[in-house]
């Protein structure tokens, strides 16, 4: 094997990582906004207005729609925000989004619904 050979090998592998690294983190922040469009789509912007999964249309797929469809990465969008305390648990098991907590660039103005 040449030196072009190995070099294009190395860059290969170097475009796969990126590819595996990159993608899943933007699916990520991708499904973060959707998360946070649905919050204010319910208008679940507070602990009087919280909403459950349900409600929220972000129950976690069952066996059969994980095997099946592609990933929806919109519960681990959840768990992140969750982690970030942007989203909120009631005592009841309802879910609020505190908008103060969440970073301006996942912030959406009041008129605009997003039911992605």
């Amino acid at each position: 094997m040449d030196a072009n050979g190995i070099l294009l090998g190395l860059a290969l592998l170097a475009l796969a990582m990126v590819i595996v690294l990159y993608v899943p983190a933007l699916l990520t922040r991708r499904a973060m906004k959707q998360v946070v469009g649905r919050f204010y789509a319910a208008r679940a912007l507070s602990e009087e207005s919280a909403k459950t999964l349900a409600e929220l249309g972000l129950t976690p797929p069952n066996l059969l729609e994980r095997l099946t469809k592609p990933r929806d990465y919109k519960p681990a969008a959840l768990r992140l925000l969750q982690q970030l305390g942007a989203v909120q648990l009631t005592q009841e098991g309802k879910l609020f989004l505190l908008e103060e907590r969440l970073h301006e660039s996942l912030r959406i103005p009041y008129g605009i619904k997003g039911n992605s």
